[in-house]
């Protein structure tokens, strides 16, 4: 079973990778810059930003590849070269953003994620963040032979449906399979919060229900667990115990792991299997499955946030919520994650010596050049999420 590869013509999509090295193992397009959505993203039309990713087996030599062709696409990262960049990559969602990017008369915004990254994510939803786009549709520009990506990318189709199917009531519609599955990556993000549109899950599933068909019926089709009565146009699975206990050990393994940390009480040594079986005969199985891929989502969306900072420069903090960027200057002051922000203004000018970069995002200093002089930004990030505020000056 392959991927299903949309229809509609990529053409102008493929121009795009004419501008980047080409030792690509998946690149792909997504968004609302590919595919319609309701709502204000709408209205913007031709003027959305285009969003890609591209996997890559060798971050190192692509960074570099690419520092040659597009230096300028970079912050003040590619002063330290592709070996710090690709160390900035590795944490948070293990992928690295370029954005605001002029490609082709649009702007254009690209992630770079090792190809190892990304099927441990597809598999194990280890952060759900580019498996998370990947349960939506998008358009597919190129993809190599790799056999166990393409493996990784139906897992990640099929560990949707089964987390949906958790969280989902006995008998429901296709839109609502579609909606919870379309959820999933946005349960617990933060951004969710402060910016982004509420109505967001609904506006991506509402006009592409066509394109949710094409990625997830022969899944739906080849599972044994559902009945689809067309004449209603519903489905039903099974919620027996039995059932979802099956539906649990399927689930990918970050997840079981979450679920079991959320159930099995401290101190107390029982093995996955044995808890996940508790879920199974629990009321609340549904919940608890979401609070276990909320917790999963919240800490890479905490991280990846975290390194916009610094892909992105400090000259880009008036972008909007659409270019999938944060906007730290509208967020200052309010109680979100515990991600603070303490800010040193130094007098000296431009950067120091290399060695100043300390890549841990979780308790770093990171001494970069500014109009200002020098600045030196020390996160904190504490994943357990209590109330601290985002950015304090």
């Amino acid at each position: 079973m392959s991927l299903p590869v949309l229809s509609s013509s990529a053409v102008k999509f493929r121009r795009v990778l004419a501008h980047f090295p080409q030792e690509l193992s998946l690149a792909f397009a997504y968004g609302s810059g590919v595919f319609r959505q309701a709502g204000a993203a709408a209205e913007l039309g031709q003027d959305n930003m285009l969003d890609f990713v591209f996997a890559v087996d060798d971050s190192v030599t692509w960074h570099m590849m690419n520092l040659l062709k597009n230096r300028s696409h970079y912050s003040f990262l590619k002063l330290f070269g592709p070996n710090q960049i690709t160390s900035v990559q590795s944490y948070g969602a293990g992928i690295y953003y370029n954005t605001l990017v002029p490609c082709n008369g649009r702007l254009i915004k690209y992630g770079v994620i090792s190809t190892d990254a990304l099927i441990d994510d597809l598999f194990h939803w280890k952060t759900l963040y580019v498996a998370g786009r990947l349960q939506k549709p998008v358009k597919i520009l190129t993809q190599n032979e790799n056999s166990k990506l393409q493996a990784a990318l139906v897992s990640n189709l099929k560990s949707a449906v089964t987390a949906a199917f958790l969280m989902l009531p006995e008998s429901f519609s296709e839109e609502d399979l579609y909606m919870q599955i379309a959820g999933l990556s946005y349960s617990g993000d933060f951004r969710m919060i402060i910016g982004e549109d509420r109505s967001k899950v609904q506006n991506i599933v509402k006009p592409n229900i066509p394109h949710f068909q094409k990625l997830y019926s022969n899944i739906l089709q080849d599972c044994p667990q559902v009945v689809y009565k067309h004449h209603l146009g519903r489905l039903e699975i099974d919620k027996s115990p039995e059932g979802q206990f099956t539906q649990l050990m399927a689930l990918p393994k970050t997840l079981q792991q979450k679920i079991t940390s959320l159930v099995n009480p401290p101190g107390k040594n029982r093995d996955v299997e044995e808890i996940l079986l508790q879920v199974a005969h629990d009321p609340e199985c549904g919940f608890v499955v979401h609070q276990g891929i909320s917790g999963i989502v919240r800490s890479s969306s905490v991280v990846q946030s975290a390194k916009t900072i610094l892909t992105a420069g400090f000259g880009q903090n008036h972008l909007q919520q659409n270019s999938g960027l944060m906007d730290f200057s509208d967020v200052r002051g309010k109680e979100i994650c515990n991600l603070q922000y303490e800010e040193i203004i130094q007098n000296d000018k431009g950067l120091v010596k290399e060695d100043i970069l300390n890549l841990d995002i979780l308790c770093m200093g990171v001494l970069v050049g500014s109009s200002q002089g020098q600045r030196t930004l020390t996160p904190v990030v504490n994943t357990d999420l209590t109330d601290t505020k985002l950015w304090d000056k």
